[in-house]
């Protein structure tokens, strides 16, 4: 089976943001750490997100984590974001998952109810 892959990276606010659509490979998990290491200033965090991904592969876990070492990325500014970071992300990453919001609301409204605390 083919399966579409791109990993599309940009500076924002002085962090590193990466997006991972398609299946993820050990291939594709290998690519995302290359694509840190050229890219990564020092400076800032590095996002991962996550929500395009429709399939991992179980080896592509294991093979970031290797990567991530080898080439000496710092873990601890290293951020996966939505729900499948938790299956692609060691250990060692930070996950972070977003709160659904109600259908039809931001929750950034100033006179909104959702945003009255009970």
């Amino acid at each position: 089976m083919l399966y579409k892959q791109s990993v599309d990276a940009a500076y924002r606010n002085g962090n590193l943001h990466i997006r991972l659509n398609g299946h993820v490979s050990p291939a594709i998990a290998a690519e995302l750490t290359n694509a840190i290491a050229m890219l990564y200033e020092g400076k800032g965090n590095v996002f991962i997100h996550t929500a395009n991904v429709t399939s991992i592969e179980p080896t592509s876990r294991s093979v970031l984590a290797d990567h991530i070492k080898q080439l000496g990325l710092p873990s601890e500014r290293l951020y996966l974001t939505g729900t499948k970071g938790l299956d692609l992300g060691p250990d060692n990453i930070k996950v972070i998952i977003y709160e659904k919001k109600k259908k039809g609301c931001c929750g950034k409204c100033k006179d909104c109810g959702c945003n009255t605390v009970q």
